[in-house]
């Protein structure tokens, strides 16, 4: 996928003006506008000189993707090749990286575990999950050692 985004982006914008003839496009070629949508939304918030958009609506955004994720998964089941279910895989663990990410100063500590929960319900591999729970645990500690004193 990294070498294609161009490509992919093409294909799928190309056949956006056709999805309501598409059946169950929304579980297929449609993740991809999302993803590279979300992706560059979430980029452009960091360079932009636009009003930001807050973590809570990004985090929603990055929710609705890993639902929407999720559902493609458990419809096409086994009939979605293991490269597609890789490609998932990567999609969601660039999101999350992301949205973790943009946890700036300033924000209450209940906005920044609300993002550790929508990345704990995302379709990425355990190990990968597993570094974000101990950066959750982190985050926590954190909070709890500031809230003492």
């Amino acid at each position: 996928m990294s070498g294609k985004q161009s490509e992919i982006w093409r294909l799928a914008t190309s056949m956006e003006d056709h999805k309501s003839e598409i059946e169950n496009w929304d579980l297929g070629a449609g993740i991809y506008i999302k993803y590279y949508t979300l992706r560059s939304s979430l980029k452009e918030d960091e360079s932009s000189m636009n009003e930001p958009v807050s973590l809570e609506e990004k985090n929603e955004d990055c929710r609705d993707f890993f639902n929407c994720l999720k559902e493609s998964l458990a419809f096409w089941d086994t009939r979605l090749p293991i490269d597609a279910r890789m490609v998932y895989a990567k999609m969601a663990e660039e999101i999350s990286d992301m949205l973790v990410a943009d946890s700036g100063e300033g924000l209450t500590t209940k906005v920044k575990l609300d993002c550790f929960n929508t990345i704990f319900d995302s379709p990425i591999p355990e190990d990968l999950l597993s570094c974000h729970l101990q950066s959750a645990v982190s985050h926590f500690t954190l909070y709890l050692a500031e809230a003492a004193s």
